[in-house]
């Protein structure tokens, strides 16, 4: 056998382990299968989605107010809740990935997240609706005592890790099984990066109206009446929700395939213990617990995965601890509320940069290596065309090759932008970082930031530094998508989203070691720290699977291009 017969054999049989190994039966499936998913599809895969993540976000937005107003006077109830929720997605998340991935019945699958979801959410609002009545009534004491109120905080506690979770397992369903199996061919209208890019706009949309809207709503009306209307909202889209989901099942034949679970050996120490005793039931639980994280890091993507979870360790972004720095800092509210308009409209736009930056980097002719292959080609040669790229598919690797090379701009974009956000933070003069209570309020008040120049360096390229930051995000998740064989994406996925919130808790830890305002640009420092080796370790795995990081000869070309022209004019 030859070599070039070699490379293409291993190339197909990686395609084959990559593909969805889900076929219940031999038969081939019908014309829609090859032509991809159809507008109707489409349009009520978005539907449902939109459904999910707006109650996702409002009601993750809304516990947050009816904490606060159960629990007016401490922020220890918060604090618990929102331990609580990062220690069960740290501890969880992989579980329920390793859940998604096994569970034969796709439909089943996101239906049951859905129902769990909606379950915890209308039992949580019907527990908040006697707390809050019984904060607001005269005699509160004699409505809701001390300990019924605690009692019913600790169901709701369960119920948050329940939504937490259903939460989670719902966004691994829909977006590591059901839109990946259910998209169209690379090129094709819908295919996994128009759909990407649109579900992604969905969830930044309704991240941006969602509290805007029930914040007016409890304003205009009460909290009581809030918490109504989420358990409502929930309660009234449950069945349109699974309803879309259902038709989008009904009509793609490759999701109504049953997926084939893959059960891996024993371990020695698993099969000398009883079955039945517990012992064996935690070392069963750890070993697949274990078994996600190895799998993680065995992984051909897990650098890019791992880049991404390490950026929720930055305070470089419109969080609660930023904009408690800002208020300290002398900037208005009015100013920061603008300020994070404008950050989520460039986030926003970056669903709509980053199909057109694929599709534009994937027809790049590529110098280097392709999955470890060399892979150079000759652009002035004919014979290329009929070369060894052709032996590949083609497509599939283009599309690759653009998610890779438009990651490394995103995240680069990012890092670039940040650096002037550094330099405006360790600007600010010790003057502004007063904490009084006045000083503070005053500033809520204020119509204006004390350093025009410094507020504008700071929220422009903090803002513009979002573009980069999603589009990493967008570009990751589906390599992460497409490059894990089918029976580990959503484990995979669940190892990340642990890894995501560890990094998050890290965030908060850091802000109260170094809590007080002047410190802050020691945190930001450390922020610009971890973007910039999230940057190197991708920058790096990017040189590992391609070979090449810039395409010197064509910049070479274009320098001789220069010359030339210069030349001529002369």
């Amino acid at each position: 056998m030859s070599s070039l017969e070699e490379i293409e054999l291993e190339v197909t049989t990686r395609g084959d382990v990559q593909s969805d190994r889900t076929s219940a039966s031999p038969q081939p499936l019908s014309d829609s299968h090859q032509n991809g998913m159809t507008r109707s599809q489409a349009w009520n895969l978005y539907v449902s989605h939109f459904l999910s993540t707006w109650n996702i976000r409002t009601y993750e937005f809304a516990a947050i107010i009816f904490t606060a107003a159960a629990y007016p006077d401490t922020l220890i109830a918060s604090s618990i809740r929102g331990i609580v929720r990062t220690l069960a997605s740290i501890c969880f998340s992989s579980i329920v990935g390793r859940w998604v991935d096994h569970a034969p019945h796709r439909l089943k699958t996101l239906s049951s997240t859905i129902s769990v979801n909606r379950i915890s959410v209308i039992s949580a609002a019907v527990l908040w609706f006697f707390i809050v009545r019984g904060n607001t009534t005269q005699g509160s004491l004699e409505s809701t005592s001390s300990i019924t109120r605690d009692t019913m905080f600790g169901l709701i506690l369960f119920l948050g890790v329940l939504e937490t979770l259903s939460a989670s397992g719902n966004m691994l369903s829909m977006e590591r099984d059901f839109a990946v199996t259910a998209a169209g061919p690379d090129g094709q209208p819908y295919d996994l990066t128009h759909l990407n890019s649109v579900m992604r706009r969905i969830d930044l949309i309704c991240k941006l109206i969602a509290p805007i809207l029930i914040s007016v709503i409890v304003s205009a009306t009460s909290v009581q009446i809030g918490v109504v209307i989420v358990g409502a909202m929930s309660t009234a889209s449950w069945g349109v929700e699974l309803l879309c989901a259902k038709r989008v099942w009904d009509l793609n034949p490759r999701l109504r395939v049953l997926k084939t679970i893959e059960i891996g050996d024993s371990s020695t120490l698993l099969q000398s213990l009883p079955p039945s005793s517990s012992c064996h039931k935690i070392s069963q639980a750890l070993c697949r617990y274990g078994q996600d994280f190895e799998n993680y890091f065995s992984s051909e993507v897990w650098i890019p995965s791992m880049s991404l979870s390490f950026l929720h360790i930055s305070v470089l972004t419109y969080s609660a601890t930023f904009i408690t720095f800002l208020l300290n800092a002398g900037f208005s509210l009015d100013l920061i509320t603008i300020a994070r308009a404008a950050g989520s409209i460039v986030e926003i736009s970056s669903t709509v940069v980053t199909p057109i930056g694929v599709h534009y980097l994937s027809k790049t002719k590529g110098y280097g290596r392709l999955r470890g292959v060399v892979t150079r080609t000759n652009e002035d040669s004919e014979d290329s065309g009929v070369g060894l790229l052709e032996r590949f598919p083609e497509q599939q690797t283009a599309t690759e090759a653009g998610l890779e090379r438009l990651g490394l701009w995103g995240i680069s974009w990012q890092l670039l932008n940040l650096l002037p956000v550094v330099l405006a933070l360790w600007s600010l003069s010790p003057e502004t970082t007063t904490t009084t209570l006045p000083t503070i309020i005053s500033r809520i008040l204020g119509p204006i930031a004390p350093q025009p120049l410094l507020a504008f360096t700071l929220f422009f390229f903090l803002s513009i530094s979002r573009l980069g930051l999603w589009i990493f995000d967008l570009t990751t998740q589906q390599l992460t998508q497409t490059m894990n064989p089918a029976s580990q994406r959503s484990s995979f996925a669940g190892v990340e989203y642990s890894f995501v919130s560890l990094f998050g808790l890290a965030q908060h830890v850091v802000a109260i070691v170094l809590h007080r305002p002047e410190q802050f640009k020691w945190i930001a420092l450390m922020s610009l720290g971890a973007t910039a080796i999230s940057t190197v370790a991708y920058a790096g795995w990017v040189w590992k699977m391609r070979g090449h990081l810039v395409h010197w000869e064509r910049i070479g070309k274009g320098c001789e291009c220069v010359k030339v022209r210069l030349r001529h004019v002369r």
